[in-house]
């Protein structure tokens, strides 16, 4: 089922982008999981996931298609494309001679099999 089937959103103050968006967990039964308050412009929500990440939940992408808004206006810039360029845009050189690579030490012990969580085959005698 598409999640715009299963918002159903209001706009309380258009002016000031503040919204209630009721999620229904089965709308042909009128069966709702939850009632959320969503502050476009303080970029808040009820569900905890817009102010937590910075970045669109889908309460908040159902009231921006409510007022007809661009949803990418309201997310942070860390997650604009611009900025994940320049994330990567510095060339990392490779180390070029393997003798220059730091030496790998073997691991200080040794890791055994639990034998609590070793299982009997179905059908096979167990030698004593």
């Amino acid at each position: 089922m598409a999640q715009a089937n299963r918002m159903h959103p209001v706009c309380h103050l258009c002016e000031d982008l503040w919204f209630r968006v009721t999620e229904f967990d089965r709308p042909d039964q009128g069966f709702f999981e939850g009632v959320y308050y969503i502050h476009l412009r303080q970029r808040t929500c009820d569900c905890g996931r817009f102010d937590a990440l910075h970045f669109l939940c889908t309460h908040a992408i159902t009231a921006c298609s409510n007022q007809r808004l661009d949803p990418m206006s309201f997310v942070d810039e860390v997650y604009k494309l611009e900025n994940l360029y320049n994330v990567w845009r510095h060339v990392f050189p490779p180390v070029s001679y393997q003798h220059m690579w730091p030496p790998v030490l073997s691991a200080p012990f040794k890791s055994l099999p639990d034998r609590s969580l070793h299982h009997k085959p179905k059908g096979r005698l167990m030698s004593t």
